[in-house]
C-alpha cells in the first residue's frame, strides 16, 4: 500500500476534522463533547468503539488479510492520541478560533486527534490490507499532570493485550515535516512541587520581631540555584524551575507565610529518584538557619518518555517510507513532559516538527498564539499506516 498517497487522498477531512476540534476545545476530564464528536465520526465508518473510562474512547479495526504466520497469535497494534486542551484564552484571528473561552488547544491534541481518526478510517476503509489488530487509543486529561489520564487507561485489558503501543506529538518548534524517531530518552519526565513556608509575621519597620518567609523563600531559590549549576549533569538535561512565589502582604507587613511552586524535570531516571530528597535536604537547611518552618510535597507526574529499541526499530523502517531522507533527523531531547510515558507496552513516540517555514511566525507550545502547520498532518496519518504496514512483516 502507498501510506502516504492514501493519507495525502484525505488530507481535506483531515484538516476539517483537525479545525473542528481546534473550534471545540475542552480541559482534562471534561472532554464529553469531544468524545461524543470522536465516536460520531468512527460510527459513521462502522468502527466499533468502547468508552471505558470517563471520556476515554478504545477504537477498534480488524485487518483481515492472512497472516501467512501458522499459528502464531495475531499482532494488535495500540495507537495513542490525547484529546484534552489547555485552560488558556486564544490570541489567533484565524476562522476555527476557539469557541469555548478560556479554552484552547495549544499543544497540538486536535492535531492528534485528528491524524488518529484519520488512521482509523483509512486503516477500516483498507482493513484487507492488514494482518494484524488496531485498538486506536483516544485519551483524556494528558495536560493534567497530577491526575492524568493514561495513569488509568493503561491497565484497561484493550491496552494491556497490545504488543505495542505507538504515537506521536506535534511540536511548533522544529521545522515542518521533520520526523525524530530515536532510541531511548525522548522527553523528560514532568514532576511539580510545593514549598510551604511558615515564618512569623511582623510589622515591616521591626524585621527582628518577626521571621520573614520571603526572604526564606529567596535562599531556597537561591540554593536551588547552586544545586543546578553544581549537582545536576552537564550532559544529561535536568531542569529545576520554580514557577510561583506567593506571599500576599501589604506594604508595611512582613506575612507569616510564603509558598513556592515549580517542577522538576529529568532525561534519567535515576536523577528523577535524587529530586525529592534534593529539596528536602535544602528545606533542612534552611530551616535549621532561619527558624523557619518548611514543609516540602513532591507530586509525581509523567515518568522519562523512554522509546524501546525493537518498536523504533520497526518505526525507522516506516519512516523511510513516508518522509524523505533529509526531514528523518534526531532532535534534541525535549524537556516537556508527557504522560504517554506511563504506558507499558512497549512503544515508541514520533517527534513531528509543524512549524511555520519561516522560523519567525512560530509560536511555542502552550502559547496563546499556538499555530501549525497543517499540511505536515498527511505525514502523522501516513507513519502511523506504514508502522502497521511494517509491523505485520516482521
Amino acid at each position: 500500500m502507498n501510506s502516504l498517497a492514501l493519507a495525502t487522498e484525505f488530507e481535506e477531512e483531515l484538516i476539517r476534522m483537525r479545525r473542528y476540534f481546534h473550534a471545540h476545545p475542552e480541559v482534562s476530564w471534561e472532554e464529553w463533547n469531544t468524545q461524543k464528536k470522536i465516536i460520531e465520526i468512527l460510527e459513521q465508518e462502522g468502527i466499533r468503539t468502547l468508552t471505558p473510562y470517563k471520556t476515554a474512547v478504545i477504537a477498534f479495526v480488524s485487518g483481515t488479510k492472512a497472516a501467512g504466520n501458522g499459528d502464531k497469535k495475531k499482532k494488535i497494534l495500540g495507537i495513542r492520541a490525547d484529546i484534552d486542551a489547555l485552560p488558556l484564552q486564544e490570541k489567533n484571528s484565524c476562522s476555527y478560533i476557539s469557541e469555548n473561552d478560556g479554552v484552547m488547544h495549544a499543544c497540538g491534541h486536535d492535531a492528534h486527534t485528528a491524524i488518529l481518526l484519520a488512521t482509523a478510517i483509512l486503516a477500516n476503509r483498507h482493513k484487507e490490507e492488514f494482518s494484524l489488530d488496531f485498538h486506536f487509543v483516544f485519551q483524556p486529561a494528558e495536560e493534567f499532570i497530577a491526575d492524568s489520564g493514561a495513569g488509568y487507561l493503561k491497565d484497561l485489558p484493550a491496552v494491556k493485550e497490545c504488543d505495542r503501543m505507538i504515537g506521536l506529538h506535534v511540536f511548533t518548534a522544529f521545522a515542518p515535516g521533520i520526523a525524530s524517531l530515536p532510541v531511548g530518552p525522548v522527553m523528560a519526565s514532568a514532576d511539580t512541587f510545593s514549598v510551604e513556608i511558615r515564618g512569623k509575621g511582623t510589622h515591616a519597620a521591626h524585621p527582628e520581631h518577626g521571621i520573614d518567609p520571603i526572604s526564606v523563600g529567596v535562599s531556597f531559590c537561591q540554593a536551588l540555584e547552586r544545586v543546578k549549576a553544581r549537582e545536576l549533569s552537564s550532559v544529561r538535561p535536568s531542569v529545576i524551575s520554580v514557577t510561583a512565589f506567593e506571599a500576599p502582604s501589604n506594604f508595611n507587613i512582613i506575612p507569616e507565610s510564603a509558598l513556592l511552586k515549580g517542577t522538576c524535570r529529568a532525561s534519567d531516571p535515576h536523577m528523577r529518584e535524587e529530586y525529592p530528597r534534593i529539596l528536602k535536604r535544602i528545606a533542612d537547611g534552611i530551616a535549621l538557619e532561619t527558624r523557619a518552618e518548611i514543609k516540602v510535597q513532591y507530586f509525581p507526574g509523567p515518568p522519562v518518555t523512554i522509546n524501546d529499541e525493537e518498536a523504533v526499530l520497526t518505526g525507522q523502517k516506516a519512516l523511510k517510507h513516508v518522509f524523505p531522507k533529509e526531514k528523518i533527523q534526531t532532535l534534541p531531547f525535549i524537556t516537556g513532559g508527557e504522560d504517554f510515558a506511563k504506558y507499558e507496552n512497549p512503544k515508541a513516540f514520533l517527534i513531528l516538527g509543524v512549524g511555520k517555514e519561516e522560523e519567525a511566525l512560530r509560536s511555542p507550545q502552550h502559547s496563546p498564539y499556538f499555530q501549525i502547520e497543517e499540511s505536515v498532518l498527511k505525514y502523522g496519518v501516513a507513519y502511523f499506516l506504514e508502522y502497521a504496514n511494517c509491523y505485520q512483516a516482521e
